[in-house]
């Protein structure tokens, strides 16, 4: 419940007239509901565009782009490897709001992987042949541009499918960085726990995929706004608040047309991570296998460091932490930012665009 509509209630509570209890309840409730549509008005009259100029394409194929967002030839590589259930721009949403290019102007040479929707060639594609295939051939493409063995910085399920490519090629990374990254898919919980029954819930899905082919991209946010599920109540009538054209608002609606321009999964990618993730968790076990190789963090031959949110509904922090604390080389910041909040909220430069630039300087400068 909504702090101020509480304290309006208790209010009312407190006073001798109970009889006027249920219709301020009712003008409350009407008055919230009134600013949650005049927000979700203004959002859909807003007509915001992403205008930013396409970055360099370096490698492409099938529906996968590498783009290229680096200033110098010298600048430190970086392979950047976003989720593959929403876009990339998430890292480059504004001129003013973009960690791409706030790291490009640090003195690093991000390349970013555009995954783009599942095409013809990904039809039939699994885990196995996002990571053996197409992040191979672009860890090999900022190679040989930069002569340079890469870092690599994976947000999300970004971070997960990192893992795995840190660990089949470990002589071409020099260092890895998992943001808000998921691993332990039941979090150390018990039977009946949280994570076991979102896990069931998911697991539920399956006979959809197969009927679907894929898994949509609208089911995927269903599931996400079901993890809290006031948000949008909250968001909009905030929006509703928002002076025109500030820049709050217009970081607002950017947000959202992000959020509103989601990516389905192919069937075999959405199988095993429905199924052998939230489901089995074989990561969390020690079993997932990508190219015949078991992928396990404690055997990950780099640097590692881990940004864990701890007020993350997407990505719990347990799941998160137990990466973290299997990384035989790590370090960890833990911070308060939420899940989205860590790539694009005002503070996030300061708790971690900074400290990520930092840690990478120290471990790449020396290689």
């Amino acid at each position: 419940m909504p702090e101020d509509l509480e304290k309006e209630i208790k209010g009312v509570l407190s006073s001798t007239d109970l009889l006027a209890f249920p219709a301020a309840l009712e003008r409350a409730i009407f008055t919230r509901y009134q600013g949650f549509l005049q927000g979700v008005t203004l959002y859909q009259n807003s007509g915001y565009h992403r205008s930013l100029e396409p970055k360099p394409v370096v490698w492409s194929k099938g529906a996968a782009r590498l783009l290229d967002y680096g200033t110098t030839e010298n600048a430190l590589p970086l392979l950047v490897i976003p989720s593959l259930v929403n876009r990339f721009y998430i890292l480059d949403l504004k001129a003013d709001n973009s960690f791409l290019r706030w790291l490009a102007e640090q003195g690093f040479r991000p390349f970013v992987m555009d995954w783009g929707e599942p095409g013809p060639a990904e039809k039939d594609f699994g885990l196995d042949d996002y990571i053996g295939n197409y992040l191979s051939d672009a860890l090999d493409t900022v190679r040989k541009i930069t002569e340079v063995s890469p870092a690599v910085l994976g947000y999300c399920m970004g971070g997960t499918l990192a893992v795995a490519l840190a660990r089949l090629h470990p002589d071409k990374v020099s260092a890895a960085v998992f943001m808000a990254s998921p691993w332990d898919f039941h979090e150390g919980q018990a039977e009946g726990g949280v994570a076991r029954l979102r896990a069931e819930a998911l697991v539920g899905l399956l006979p959809l995929v197969k009927l679907q082919k894929q898994l949509p991209s609208e089911i995927l946010q269903s599931l996400f706004a079901s993890l809290d599920q006031t948000l949008s109540l909250r968001k909009f009538s905030a929006f509703n608040q928002m002076e025109n054209h500030s820049r709050a608002a217009e970081n607002f609606v950017a947000l959202e047309d992000w959020l509103n321009d989601g990516v389905p999964l192919t069937e075999k990618v959405a199988e095993e991570c429905l199924r052998d993730w939230y489901g089995e968790n074989i990561t969390g076990r020690g079993d997932w296998t990508i190219q015949r190789q078991k992928i396990r963090p404690d055997e990950l031959g780099v640097p590692a460091l881990s940004i864990v949110s701890l007020k993350d509904r997407i990505v719990p922090a347990a799941s998160s932490m137990a990466l973290a604390k299997d990384l035989p080389d790590s370090e960890t910041i833990q911070t308060s930012l939420g899940h989205i909040g860590m790539t694009v909220s005002g503070a996030a430069q300061s708790k971690i665009w900074e400290p990520v630039a930092e840690w990478l300087c120290s471990k790449m400068k020396n290689k």
